[in-house]
């Protein structure tokens, strides 16, 4: 058994061949052109779908890292390498965590594991070592969930946090939800926005009500849920990590699409769903989204104004 060693902080060989027959003045015949239709439906059929599920949960962590990023620089450059301990205290052993939990699912061994353990010189602030399998099609799929295993398990914390220490906390989960719920793979981008927009100023609105203000759960929500957003960017290898199981996500609709295909179905019968089907899921990154931006800009004040006091300049977040 072939084991792969693999770092989170953080091959299916075989001959393949198609044979096409050209015509004397070159191009293909009425066959060959069959077939090349054919795989051309069948890679935009399964292009799109993995687009539909993937590509707006993919904006989300990009803008969600970035806005991260900014935060952690911004404590480092005023108050020094410890200054990200303010926030990473608690996000990064849950960060870890969502990565061991799905090395348990996905049965890869631990060698190692730090919840937090920060290396001045190379930044580190926790890690999971761990094993797998290159021929167990299971532990490789487990690469996926491994690798966005923080932002799964950060999305679940956040929102917990947010239901029980939040005021009337069902009420605006349920006003957030409705709104996302109306996202549709078949909008223009406009359309996509326009949702996104109306749902992350309604979130703002009911969650920053000034009714909370006088509610200590809420200052409490709101310092926890900075720690835990700020921590739910992936890492580099974690990316990486992620990326060589994403085959195993990609063949199942391969194959469901093949079948559609060949039957006359076609693709979506087998597979129907749209991003409308994540409306939760969007939902939740929405959730993380906003509270990210707001610990940006809280933290960037704070530090701001020691870094104003300290060295007499304007401290850029960059």
């Amino acid at each position: 058994m072939l084991e792969i060693m693999a770092f989170t902080g953080i091959d299916v060989k075989g001959p393949g061949r198609a044979c096409l027959d050209t015509l004397p003045g070159g191009g293909y015949d009425a066959t060959s052109m069959t077939v090349l239709v054919f795989l051309k439906d069948l890679a935009i059929a399964t292009a799109t779908q993995m687009a539909s599920l993937f590509a707006g949960i993919f904006v989300f962590g990009l803008l969600i890292h970035f806005i991260s990023h900014l935060t952690f620089k911004s404590l480092e450059k005023s108050f020094g390498s410890r200054g990200v301990y303010f926030v990473a205290w608690l996000g990064t052993p849950i960060h870890e965590l969502g990565h061991a939990l799905f090395c348990v699912i996905f049965l890869h061994k631990i060698a190692e594991i730090r919840f937090f353990k920060p290396d001045p010189l190379t930044g580190t602030l926790g890690y999971v070592y761990h094993k797998w399998s290159r021929t167990n099609p299971w532990q490789v799929l487990g690469n996926f969930f491994i690798g966005i295993g923080p932002v799964v398990l950060g999305c679940a914390v956040l929102f917990a946090t947010f239901y029980f220490l939040v005021p009337d906390s069902a009420r605006v989960w349920h006003s957030i939800t409705l709104g996302m719920n109306g996202v549709d793979s078949r909008q223009e981008l406009a359309g996509y926005l326009a949702i996104f927009r109306d749902a992350s100023l309604s979130l703002v609105r009911l969650i920053f009500n000034p009714s909370h203000l006088a509610e200590w759960r809420f200052w409490v929500f709101l310092y926890l849920s900075i720690c835990v957003a700020s921590n739910i960017r992936l890492s580099p290898s974690d990316i990486k990590g992620a990326l060589s199981g994403l085959g195993c996500i990609v063949l199942p609709f391969l194959l469901l699409n093949l079948v559609g295909l060949i039957t006359g179905a076609g693709a979506g019968k087998f597979f129907p769903y749209t991003a409308s089907s994540l409306g939760l899921v969007y939902s939740l990154l929405l959730l993380a989204l906003v509270m990210v931006l707001v610990g940006f800009v809280l933290t960037y004040l704070v530090a701001a104004v020691y870094y104003r006091l300290k060295y007499r300049g304007v401290l850029s977040p960059f």
